[in-house]
């Protein structure tokens, strides 16, 4: 293999320390949220003291955080902040600690060395680079937002930058037709392409969409990591059917708040080291020592950003211990993700697997008006209603719903390129067209309005 920039790729497989937690717990054992909670030191009494919280606890502690109080959930002030999209629409304000931010670093790295290595990639790569469709934003001088190598270091950072098929001032584009035309020919130009890292399967399926023959275009190409689960995964199959000589690498569990899996040499998606996880299930929180194979569990996690015992939304299946007995947790969907019009309690990894056998994007979603569901699908889409009628009264209540005439019939609205009308929407609520992830299901009555418009 010859000598290539990849090869500068920095070591940062280093352990985390004899125990991440307690040194979280001692670097901010002066922050006013640990205070208030005794300042814990110990496992034993992080778990006793502590309660486990969902965004809107938070919102209080955020607040005195943009207000530039220092020492609030960690030591001293974000050197970042990032906005994230919430499950009912809403957006959440996320900050950085220092030590935060290199947790990231310190799980995405060793993945960026091992991919390069087990593939032998020695030729350019594109990692996902979105259109500047957010204005620049600044917090009492600290940056919302932040580019994805920030989150790899600069060491790292600089290598991407050199071995980048696609330029990174193309992120510096607004126009998102003068983005995919720009970005567009610089993939076709990329013969030598041969690592391809995105995060929605969507996101690339786009792009796709504009080359002819795109194995031709990329005959090198050896690798794609995208999304591969839940509501991701019939958008990955036809990512690896239209790209069958290169091998798709599901990502693992990566959001905003925290790194949760990355893959392994054999693309498990086993937890990561940096970070302090709990599992709930049936109302019990446990360690990863205690998960049963098969369950299903939500993530809780702690970050040394300031997240302790965060309620992620996240539906996670544990399956075993990879060969590193590392914890292996299969991404099902969001629990948090729950449409209730008179208590069905409908949840995206439920309305995912009835949507199974519709092609494309489909979205589920209450109607605007009453209460019943339609289901948004791509014109001319064949959709057997009734059966898709009879899956959901799989949920009981959905079903006694239905016999007690609460909930109306579900009706169909075909939508001409839907994908990109539901990417539009996401983008103006400011999330980045790379970061546009899939659903089948949203609980805002508002979206059959924004399909539509």
């Amino acid at each position: 293999m010859p000598n290539t920039p990849w090869d500068k790729l920095p070591d940062c497989t280093e352990a985390p320390g004899f125990d991440w937690l307690a040194n979280v717990l001692h670097t901010n054992a002066h922050a006013a949220y640990l205070r208030r909670y005794g300042s814990p030191l110990t496992l034993q009494a992080f778990r006793a003291n502590v309660p486990v919280v969902s965004y809107d606890d938070l919102m209080p502690w955020l607040g005195r955080i943009e207000d530039g109080e220092p020492d609030v959930l960690f030591s001293g002030r974000p050197i970042a902040f990032e906005r994230t999209g919430g499950s009912t629409g809403g957006r959440k304000l996320i900050p950085y600690s220092r030590a935060g931010l290199d947790d990231f670093q310190h799980s995405i790295l060793p993945w960026l060395t091992r991919i390069i290595t087990r593939h032998a990639v020695t030729g350019k790569a594109y990692l996902s680079i979105s259109p500047a469709t957010r204005q620049p934003e600044s917090i009492r001088g600290v940056p919302v937002g932040l580019p994805d190598g920030a989150f790899v270091g600069s060491a790292a950072g600089a290598i991407l930058a050199e071995m980048t098929a696609v330029p990174l001032h193309v992120a510096q584009i607004a126009d998102v037709d003068h983005w995919r035309s720009e970005t567009l020919r610089y993939l076709i130009a990329a013969r030598d392409l041969e690592l391809i890292s995105v995060w929605s399967p969507t996101f690339l399926l786009q792009l796709i969409d504009g080359i002819e023959d795109p194995v031709r275009a990329w005959p090198n190409l050896k690798v794609v990591s995208c999304w591969a689960s839940a509501a991701s995964k019939p958008f990955a199959d036809r990512l690896a059917a239209l790209l069958p000589h290169a091998h798709l690498q599901p990502k693992g569990l990566i959001s905003t708040e925290a790194v949760v899996t990355v893959p392994d040499a054999s693309d498990a998606p086993v937890l990561t080291d940096h970070g302090f996880f709990e599992f709930e299930h049936d109302g019990r929180l446990l360690l990863p020592h205690e998960l049963i194979p098969g369950t299903v569990y939500e993530v809780v996690i702690t970050t040394a950003s300031g997240l302790y015992r965060y309620r992620t939304g996240d539906l996670v299946r544990y399956t075993g211990v990879s060969v590193s007995q590392r914890p292996v947790l299969q991404f099902i969907g969001r629990g948090s993700l729950v449409c209730d019009l008179v208590g069905e309690k409908l949840t995206e990894p439920f309305v995912a697997s009835c949507l199974e056998d519709i092609p494309g994007f489909r979205l589920l979603v209450p109607a605007a008006e009453g209460d019943g569901y339609v289901l948004a699908a791509e014109t001319g889409v064949q959709v057997d209603l009734a059966g898709l009628e009879r899956r959901l009264c799989h949920n009981p209540q959905y079903a006694y719903a239905r016999r007690l005439g609460q909930l109306k019939p579900l009706r169909l609205h075909a939508v001409e390129h839907l994908f990109n009308r539901y990417a539009r929407a996401q983008i103006e609520q400011g999330v980045r067209l790379g970061d546009v992830k899939p659903a089948a299901l949203r609980n805002e009555r508002a979206w059959i309005a924004r399909l539509t418009t």
